[in-house]
């Protein structure tokens, strides 16, 4: 066996190749292009043919790096930073560290304690796509979220009313009224056939109640800012308006393309089976999980991995719980919002949530715990291609107590 450690970076990797005893066989640097892979795969191939030979180390599982080397058939390993920064001490109590340094350790981590880690096994090309979906279209919703509030704290500087006018400002009907009246004294100019007009242009639904509704909203005694700040804000607005209305076709572009690979996946009735997952929540779900049933060994390693189960630090007498950092971020937030969901319509778990916020604990602690619950089930259900059943999971509660 052979083992070898590549140092990432965006434009060049160290990478370093030992054998099993340790020793160095070759250092070399590569830049991050078709060359680079190309020397790279050179070099290993010297070294010896077989790709389930030299597995490899690196401090990410994702780029196009990572994908070459699994396309390629070889073994892959992602290292935590964290870690290879404590095993970095192991070789040097100096603290030295650079790129060829680092390099070898990631090579000597696969040496002495493979076992320890997890290789990287890829899911199918849709949940693949599926997951890159899912998590682009949070990140774009966030940014939504954030323009959202930005215009919003804009219009209570100089224009107030405009909130009140439509149930969402985020909306494009509400968008394009603050485009086309991006000022009170302009939206004051309106009468009421001018405003029927735009709702008809629209297609918003009770034309003649909500123009008398605008109408008098319009009319309302406001404060009024001053003329240098209606001017100013106004710029802001327009900006903050531009921005979110092409943002908002996009969403849906990526929803539409959510729905089209998640309803083509054989898996996706186990989790719309879901209760509160529906449309939006379950395709997030199944990118998390994946579909590789040979990731998890159990699912402990399921609720580490989502963040819903604590770190547990025990010594002696001394005996501490604290909130799990090291995770991935997003599966948490999916796991927390299928149990915020699941209060509705889960007897069960709205009793849980309740009986822990009453001992005391915060809604989000509640939420994690219960999501720990749900990250269980999932599993379970995932594991054996079976969709939810309350009854069965109530009786093995039962059974279990």
């Amino acid at each position: 066996m052979y083992f070898a450690g590549i140092d990432w970076a965006d434009d060049h990797h160290d990478v370093c190749i030992i054998e099993e005893e340790g020793n160095v066989i070759v250092r070399f640097k590569i830049p991050h292009d078709q060359a680079g892979l190309d020397t790279l795969f050179e070099h290993v191939s010297s070294v010896t043919p077989l790709p389930e030979r030299i597995p490899f180390a690196l401090e990410t599982d994702k780029g196009l790096l990572v994908s070459a080397l699994l396309d390629a058939g070889y073994t892959v390993y992602s290292i935590n930073p964290k870690a290879v920064d404590r095993y970095r001490d192991r070789y040097s109590v100096a603290g030295s560290k650079n790129d060829a340094f680092d390099a070898e350790v990631l090579a000597n981590i696969l040496r002495t304690d493979r076992h320890r880690f997890s290789s990287i096994l890829p899911d199918s090309e849709q949940a693949q796509e599926l997951k890159m979906l899912t998590r682009d279209h949070q990140e774009l919703i966030r940014q939504r979220t954030r323009l959202t509030n930005q215009l919003i704290a804009c219009l209570k500087a100089y224009y107030p009313v405009a909130l009140d006018l439509f149930s969402k400002i985020s909306c494009l009907t509400a968008l394009d009224f603050l485009e086309t009246f991006p000022s009170l004294e302009k939206a004051r100019g309106l009468n009421l056939e001018d405003l029927k007009a735009f709702l008809k242009t629209h297609r918003y639904p009770g034309v003649d109640q909500k123009a008398d509704e605008l109408y008098a909203l319009l009319r309302k005694p406001e404060l009024t800012a001053r003329a240098l700040i209606i001017q100013a804000k106004m710029m802001l607005m327009l900006s903050l308006v531009a921005q979110l209305k092409a943002l908002i076709p996009h969403i849906h572009a990526f929803e539409k393309r959510i729905k089209q690979v998640f309803e083509a996946h054989a898996d996706k009735d186990i989790f719309t089976s879901l209760p509160g997952a529906a449309d939006n929540l379950a395709p997030r779900i199944l990118a998390e999980f994946g579909d590789n049933q040979e990731r998890y060994k159990g699912y402990s390693q399921v609720q580490a991995e989502a963040g819903t189960v604590p770190v547990t630090k025990a010594s002696g007498k001394s005996h501490h719980v604290s909130f799990r950092y090291g995770c991935k971020k997003p599966f948490r937030a999916t796991m927390q919002q299928l149990a915020f969901c699941s209060l509705k319509q889960c007897d069960w778990a709205r009793s849980y949530y309740d009986q822990l916020r009453k001992r005391g604990k915060s809604h989000q602690h509640a939420l994690r715990a219960l999501a720990n619950i749900w990250v269980k089930i999932v599993y379970t259900m995932w594991r054996k291609h079976t969709e939810y059943d309350e009854n069965l999971f109530l009786r093995a509660r039962e059974a279990h107590s």
